[in-house]
């Protein structure tokens, strides 16, 4: 597979999980696209730039939520998104009332992240993803 199908893969997975989320707002019916988009990333670490920047792309242009970024950010702890959501809300006029999708999104990076109570992965405690 080439990195622009490997990308594509990626999208399609988070539009499909954001549909699930809009249209049955369900985090475990989600679940299964998370996975598979570890799988996509776990599978092509190389890429892990063109990942990120897709993860950001796809967030500012409001067509993932703050909670499949979250979800893999949990996994992932990506220093390059938590920065990038870190500098966002430092350059916000107002970020009490227009930074709280970010703040999840950082929220997302602490074990202790309060949405992971409803997803499978998490309840098993053996996460291992290099």
């Amino acid at each position: 597979m080439d990195k622009t199908m490997i990308i594509d893969a990626l999208k399609s997975e988070l539009l499909a999980a954001e549909n699930i989320l809009n249209t049955e707002f369900s985090f475990e019916k989600a679940e299964p696209n998370y996975l598979r988009c570890l799988d996509i990333i776990k599978n092509s670490p190389e890429m892990r730039n063109q990942f990120s920047d897709l993860l950001i792309a796809l967030f500012e242009n409001n067509k993932v939520s703050d909670e499949p970024i979250s979800f893999l950010m949990h996994v992932l702890r990506w220093p390059e998104v938590r920065e990038w959501a870190e500098r966002k809300i430092r350059k916000m006029s107002n970020p009490i009332a227009t930074g709280r999708t970010l703040e999840k999104i950082i929220e997302a990076f602490s074990d202790d992240w309060e949405n992971k109570e409803f997803y499978e992965i998490f309840s098993k405690k053996i996460i291992c993803f290099v």
